[in-house]
């Protein structure tokens, strides 16, 4: 168990970094939890294909069969079925709505695909093996995700798309091929230079992350919106609009009247358009903001969009959003798994009380206590597991519901023991009830 601790440690730390590092519309878990579980089936077709390339290994000897095994076999076959999942399962989706997206996706994936790679070797090779790999080849695979995440979203809504997603398969595939060539190569002057590579695609991946990072754009704050009453502000009205989060705004030219740009800024219009006709102030379109206003000289006269609010509507500040049902839904499913579960933790019940029947009968004390072993140690786990499948179900209760804040925070510690799923599940739980907004929500329930 240990080691399979210390395989998953490093992804969910990954995971949780790059969660924190979305901060504003952040996905939903249902399809990061989606993602993660695509990874790690993604090692099945990676095998299938990596088999396949068997056969063509023998065509080459020295360092070229090493450039084919770290180029072919590892680097283009994972990286292309890791592409092949993210796109399908998000490039469509209505979440996918900034580009920063794009690395939070193809990083889910590629710890995915990390998790169960990580297992195999630290069971495999021992616990050295795991602690080499977690400063190595776990952020390896989360930088490979960061390039091709980066260029996915560029894709997703930069021209040219064709050349962006080729990038997004490119890049990484390099990268990942660089990195297998130079440490499997056995050339002591490439281990070294292995070495500076590897800092260099630390730097590369945290500015990748910057880059995107300035691309973020914080949601409209109903505190703000609060603040233009209509007593001061008579001829303001607004009307969301805009896939890119815009407005449409219907500003009176008598008043000193107001916009709210995506940045939350404040921009005074009326002075700037006092001097102007009617037929100049009439359209105003921005090309940056998503912005389309009309004005109206007529006084105390407003013209009201669909779907807009009128001058006499106050503004209503609605609650943050969370994601405590998807949690609830994912606590709900994990314990019902738990249950399930259980029913295996009675084989060892059986079998301990078929030892003890089987020893009375032959007069074997020895198979006697054996059997009396089995049949304690298998009723402590059916109830242990029965206990956390039925706290699992509790606690997606209690997110619904927004109570016992405590409890669900302590049994998604205890989640984070459950590996793989539970620690991801664990992780995400502690996260999000630990949320200024989402403590205000079970303080009020």
């Amino acid at each position: 168990m240990i080691y399979v601790q210390l395989a998953v440690a490093p992804v969910v730390v990954i995971l949780a970094y790059i969660y924190y590092r979305d901060k504003y519309n952040k996905e939903p878990f249902w399809l990061l939890f989606l993602l993660f579980v695509s990874g790690m089936f993604s090692v099945l077709p990676v095998l299938g294909t990596g088999y396949l390339s068997d056969f063509f290994v023998d065509q080459f000897q020295g360092l070229y069969q090493v450039a084919y095994t770290a180029f072919i076999q590892a680097a283009f076959i994972e990286e292309f079925w890791k592409l092949l999942f993210t796109f399908f399962i998000v490039w469509w989706a209505k979440s996918f709505d900034e580009r920063f997206d794009g690395i939070v996706y193809a990083v889910t994936v590629s710890m995915g695909f990390a998790v169960v790679e990580n297992i195999l070797y630290v069971t495999g090779y021992g616990f050295s093996t795991g602690l080499l790999r977690m400063i190595t080849a776990v952020p390896a695979h989360a930088i490979f995700g960061i390039s091709m995440g980066y260029y996915l979203g560029r894709a997703r809504f930069d021209n040219p798309k064709a050349m962006y997603l080729i990038l997004a398969f490119v890049v990484p595939w390099l990268m990942h091929g660089i990195y297998d060539f130079l440490i499997m190569s056995g050339v002591t002057w490439m281990v070294i230079v292995f070495i500076g590579f590897l800092i260099l695609m630390y730097i590369y991946g945290f500015m990748r992350l910057k880059n995107l990072s300035k691309y973020k754009v914080k949601p409209q704050q109903q505190n703000i919106a609060q603040t233009l009453t209509t007593e001061t502000y008579m001829g303001y009205s607004v009307n969301p609009n805009s896939s890119d989060r815009g407005f449409e705004a219907n500003v009176n030219s008598q008043n000193n009247s107001y916009i709210i740009n995506t940045e939350d800024q404040y921009q005074n219009v009326g002075s700037e358009y006092s001097g102007q006709t009617h037929a100049q102030q009439e359209q105003h379109e921005s090309s940056s903001r998503g912005f389309h206003q009309t004005y109206n000289n007529e006084p105390n006269q407003t013209q009201t969009q669909d779907k807009g609010f009128d001058d006499d509507q106050v503004f209503t500040h609605y609650p943050p959003k969370n994601n405590l049902e998807t949690l609830a839904v994912l606590h709900y499913i994990m314990g019902g798994f738990k249950l399930l579960s259980s029913l295996f933790v009675l084989i060892y019940v059986l079998m301990g009380a078929g030892m003890i029947v089987g020893g009375i009968s032959e007069s074997e004390e020895s198979l006697q206590i054996l059997g009396g072993i089995f049949l304690i140690l298998g009723l402590f786990g059916f109830v242990l597991v029965v206990a956390f499948g039925i706290m699992s179900i509790l606690t997606g209760k209690f997110l619904s519901q927004k109570k016992n804040r405590m409890f669900c925070l302590v049994i998604s510690v205890l989640e984070c023991f459950n590996t793989p799923f539970g620690t991801v599940l664990g992780i995400f739980t502690i996260v999000e009830i630990e949320k200024a907004e989402v403590k205000k929500l079970f303080e009020t329930a």
